[in-house]
């Protein structure tokens, strides 16, 4: 034996232990800078005998060695990767160490510090402390620096992490070591082409498990030397670098005819791994192609083929003389069965209503709540009743049903749970579109508040607008309204040439009778002066009184309800009239439209078998507009849909604000 068979011996022992160690009782070659297991078939050997004898599958035989499927012939080499017999690293070793981030926040109009606060788990103390100048309250465009620990045992280990540039998601998956499919259920408002610079997420560190990964392998097919092949020529027919075929046939530098050679194919197989073994580039291999039907894997309806709707309200009808409230609620039931009946065969899929009655008591909603059925419902519409409420809630967001909350515009659960659907629009959003609105609509003109002094109701709508308004432009006055408004008095704050906006900030009717005699009087003679109001939503209920003055001064009212086509609402009318033998009820809004136009709009939406969300398509409705928004990543859904009323003239037009 020379030296040089020795050396080589020794070198292939050693490539032996190595590889006893990590995988096979191999010796290890490198080809193109990667490792690879090799076996020297011997005479009469098969490829089931192989793979006995070296303890790996045949099927990978067959995967790494394509030839290999027609038979192995003696002395021929069979190729392993190295990487695809490491021993599998349990997760709890591949952990990865999350240092607490620093996320910036940018307020957003209709935000509040509460608000803000409990979208981010922390209390409003600490989130001032972190930024003390918002102790005076916040603006639109301010940067709060949120607090935060890494990982929060009250959220299982939740972190927030602020989109940088030439992120994707793939990279921050490999990052924080979670998978794709975590990250979509944890923050539904981001899509496969909407993962935004700035943006923040919520992610769940240390959260991956088995994947179907498309992943690269490396795969070596024989070739039997024939005329005129060279390197180069089966470099271009198997599109291989030339260095890979030589490194794979090392010693043969000319090619002989009749030679068997090796030669190193790309190739992919779908294995199913640990989604922290995947690199970002395969994480993108694979999901970039059908990132899109992940999305709707992750948000799709509980059943493929129904519709399944729990309606779960105070319907009280263990008593034998119901209050008006119920009454309404019987109402909005019947106009959402009359949308199921109008819609349902156009839906494509079976809907399933189940009605619940709560009796008005916490108690029984609980139990309703607990039913095994309820888990398997898609949408849930729950009482406007706080507590009630809440719990419909809390149990949304446990077990992936979608609530919808068309009754209370104060409960803001829909801030940092994502199975909130806010159709009545909470009034920061409502305002903050109106201010929008007036900004744009009254930039130059000086604003007159006609304040109610006696008056005790809620006045979060124009005590929102009153400060924005005060704190934006600089003509703006207040003008105490006790006794009734005299046209002298009003016209002594109007100056010659200037235009004004009456704002008064109570919706009775009674504060109404003391102010627009002489707010129209104002309009009629002060011809130097350009004139109009601002109207509040309780309005729209003297229309039949006031209309002609609402008119006459030129007047713009807002809510979240209204009825712009009268013939269309008649026919719906009409129709519950046929199916139920009586009237809806005449009330603002009107409960029966309320519950046709939330019936016609999950009917349409739900219908094409994905879950709601911000690219859902917007319902021109009878009453009720519906064109939902995610109020953050991970937050719920809120309808933004303002309608805005203009009565001038002799005319009055609807649009609606956003």
């Amino acid at each position: 034996m020379n030296i040089r068979h020795f050396f080589l011996l020794v070198m292939l022992c050693l490539a032996a232990v190595v590889s006893t160690a990590a995988g096979l009782k191999l010796p290890v070659k490198k080809i193109a800078g990667e490792s690879y297991y090799y076996y020297k078939v011997g005479g009469n050997e098969t490829v089931d005998g192989i793979a006995k004898k070296i303890g790996v599958s045949a099927q990978d035989i067959i995967k790494f060695n394509p030839s290999a499927a027609q038979g192995v012939t003696k002395k021929q080499l069979l190729f392993f990767p190295v990487e695809a017999y490491k021993a599998d690293v349990s997760i709890a070793s591949q952990n990865v160490a999350v240092a607490p981030e620093v996320v910036k926040h940018i307020v957003k109009k209709s935000e509040t510090l509460y608000g803000i606060a409990k979208l981010y788990d922390v209390s409003v103390d600490d989130l001032v402390a972190a930024n003390p100048s918002s102790n005076s309250g916040v603006g639109e465009g301010d940067v709060l620096i949120i607090p935060q620990a890494g990982t929060r045992a009250g959220d299982a280990g939740i972190v927030y992490h602020t989109i940088q540039p030439g992120e994707s998601m793939y990279s921050v998956s490999k990052q924080f070591n979670t998978t794709i499919e975590t990250l979509l259920e944890l923050n539904p408002g981001i899509y496969p082409n909407n993962f935004i610079v700035g943006d923040v997420i919520k992610i769940k560190p240390n959260s991956s498990h088995k994947i179907e990964l498309k992943k690269n392998i490396k795969q070596f097919y024989t070739h039997t030397v024939k005329d005129g092949d060279t390197y180069r020529s089966l470099s271009t027919a198997y599109k291989v670098p030339v260095d890979e075929l030589m490194a794979a046939n090392p010693g043969q530098k000319r090619l002989k005819k009749g030679k068997v050679i090796y030669i190193p194919c790309k190739g992919t197989e779908i294995a199913r791994v640990n989604s922290s073994k995947a690199t970002v580039q395969e994480l993108e291999q694979t999901y970039a192609s059908k990132m899109g039907q992940v999305y709707k894997n992750v948000h799709k309806l509980k059943s493929d083929g129904d519709i399944n709707i729990a309606i779960v309200l105070p319907f009280q009808l263990q008593k034998s003389e119901r209050p008006r409230q119920a009454d309404l609620y019987v109402d909005f039931y019947k106009g959402f069965l009359l949308a199921v009946d109008s819609l349902g065969n156009r839906v494509g899929k079976k809907v399933n209503v189940d009605v619940l009655d709560t009796q008005h008591n916490l108690n029984v909603t609980d139990s309703l709540l607990a039913l095994d059925k309820m888990k398997n419902m898609d949408i849930l519409i729950a009482p406007g009743e706080p507590k009630q409420l809440q719990r419909c809630n809390e149990f949304g967001k446990k077990h992936g049903v979608t609530i919808v909350n068309c009754f209370s515009p104060k409960n803001d659960d829909y801030t940092d749970n994502p199975r909130v659907l806010q159709v009545n629009s909470p009034t920061t959003y409502m305002t903050a579109a109106v201010n929008d609105w007036i900004d744009a609509k009254f930039k130059d003109y000086n604003v007159i508040f006609l304040d109610d002094p006696t008056n005790t109701e809620d006045k979060d709508i124009y005590t929102n607008i009153k400060e924005h308004i005060t704190d934006s432009r600089k003509h703006c006055q207040v003008v105490s309204v006790v006794n009734m408004l005299d046209y002298a008095t009003l016209s002594n704050y109007l100056d010659p040439g200037s235009s004004y906006l009456f704002i008064p900030t109570s919706g009775s009717k009674s504060f109404l009778a003391k102010i627009a005699p002489a707010v129209k009087q104002v309009k009629l003679k002060r011809f130097d002066c350009e004139v109009s109001m601002l109207g509040f939503p309780q309005y729209f209920n003297y229309l039949k009184e006031y209309k002609s003055t609402f008119q006459t001064i030129d007047t713009y009212l807002f809510s979240r309800f209204f009825i712009a086509n009268e013939n269309r609402a008649r026919r719906i009318e009409n129709q519950f009239i046929r199916k139920f033998g009586t009237k809806m009820i005449s009330t603002t809004p009107c409960m029966g439209l309320m519950g046709f136009d939330l019936g016609a709009y999950l009917l349409t939406s739900l219908g094409k078998g994905d879950e709601l969300n911000s690219n859902t398509p917007a319902y021109d409705g009878i009453q009720m507009d519906i064109d939902l928004k995610r109020v953050s990543n991970w937050g719920g859904l809120v309808n933004r849909c303002v309608e805005l009323v203009h009565l001038y003239g002799t005319s009055m037009t609807e649009s609606i604000i956003k």
